[in-house]
């Protein structure tokens, strides 16, 4: 038997963490790579345009997944979700911010920025959720103490 089979166990859970984002990844890259060549196939100049914008945002919300899960295993726990969070409010203003900048230019398709962003953003959100379902990660909590026994006041 191990002598910290929690370390163990942590390791385990990182690589799944780790396998999970970078399959992601390539899943939702691989999925753009078809909306974009649709959208090469199209007569308007914009729709190509719009996927390669969307394919950008996909990799503003998926890079720092992967860049967290990779780094994740020497943060500590609080750290870990500060970094989330901030990374998630930051993907989330440029995402607007992008989207409000192109919202009236007609030579983007706002249509294939979304096509592209939905295929490629949230199948490699899908993929993460199922894969990391599937590596079962136990959740060792442990059971909360009792509180001390209050001093009877005389």
């Amino acid at each position: 038997m191990s002598p910290h089979p929690e370390s163990r166990r942590r390791a385990v859970g990182d690589r799944a963490m780790q396998r999970a984002t970078l399959i992601a990844l390539a899943v939702g890259l691989l999925l753009d790579a078809v909306v974009l060549a649709l959208a090469a196939s199209r007569p308007d100049s914009g729709a190509l345009v719009g996927a390669l914008i969307g394919t950008g945002l996909t990799l503003v919300i998926v890079l720092p997944t992967v860049a967290i899960a990779l780094l994740g295993k020497r943060m500590t726990p609080v750290t870990t979700a500060a970094t989330v969070l901030g990374s998630w409010a930051v993907k989330m203003l440029i995402v607007i911010l992008v989207l409000v900048a192109v919202r009236d230019l007609d030579s983007v398709s706002t249509r294939w920025i979304g096509l592209a962003l939905l295929v490629g953003a949230v199948s490699a959100v899908l993929v993460e959720a199922v894969l990391l379902a599937r590596s079962r990660q136990p959740l060792d909590v442990e059971p909360a103490r009792e509180p001390d026994a209050a001093p009877d006041e005389q």
